[in-house]
């Protein structure tokens, strides 16, 4: 498994939500690029960046930032947040974007997503996926940033984006962001069991090195650790640990 850290962005600045909520953002006082090297020299092989403002109200509002990381970062960069169209998905490619995370278009439009996987950059495509436990256990997909919810659930929607040919998925359990709470290791094991052949990272809930390791023991290629590496509950030298 690798540790993955995130840079969520709003405003050019280096930011965290709790729960996906705006008005519960926490700033940070580091510039993203300096981050980002500081991630890149700790050993990180992959960067989430999430662009905060595209994700609320599309557009391409980090994009220049995004851009600078992806040709002054000697390390990979996996961006998401405002991919609602082709074109979105285009520039972030253009912008040097190793990989592109789609959200809430998996859930309203998964059709639309299947013919992008077939397309030659299919395999840069990454699901993100957030989802919220149902009353019968089900795990159920949420778009437009937590408001909506899909009209199937989370493993009926991987049957059809992974019988597309998608091959990487990023699954967050929304009541677990940004809060410290622990991963949702159910979540993971059950989607790494179902679909042996997707690469997941697990995102959410991330507060101590203890949470890498239970997270690594349930068939995850990937953890997201954001908060957690910028308040020093993950101490840096976990990135390069994680990285063998």
């Amino acid at each position: 498994m690798k540790l993955i850290p995130a840079i969520d962005l709003r405003g050019g600045r280096v930011v965290r939500l709790q729960q996906g909520d705006y008005e519960r953002e926490t700033r940070y006082d580091d510039d993203p690029i300096v981050l980002a090297k500081r991630y890149a020299d700790a050993g990180a092989g992959l960067i989430h960046v999430v662009d905060l403002d595209s994700a609320r109200r599309g557009g391409e509002a980090n994009l220049a930032i995004i851009e600078r990381l992806c040709t002054e970062i000697d390390t990979a960069i996996q961006t998401g947040g405002g991919v609602r169209s082709r074109e979105d998905f285009r520039r972030r490619i253009d912008a040097g974007a190793e990989r592109v995370v789609i959200g809430s278009l998996c859930v309203r439009d998964p059709g639309a997503v299947a013919e992008w996987l077939a397309g030659p950059d299919g395999a840069r495509i990454v699901a993100g996926l957030d989802v919220a436990q149902a009353i019968d256990g089900g795990w159920m997909p949420r778009a437009a940033g937590w408001t909506e919810s899909g009209e199937v659930d989370l493993f009926t929607l991987l049957e059809r984006l992974v019988n597309a040919g998608l091959k990487h998925l990023l699954c967050t359990d929304i009541e677990r962001d940004g809060m410290f709470a622990g991963p949702s290791l159910a979540l993971y094991e059950s989607v790494c069991d179902r679909f042996s052949s997707l690469a997941v990272q697990a995102s959410g809930g991330i507060g101590s090195a203890a949470d890498l390791v239970e997270v690594a023991q349930t068939g995850a290629a990937g953890c997201i650790v954001g908060r957690a590496l910028l308040e020093g509950r993950v101490d840096l030298a976990e990135i390069q640990k994680w990285s063998r």
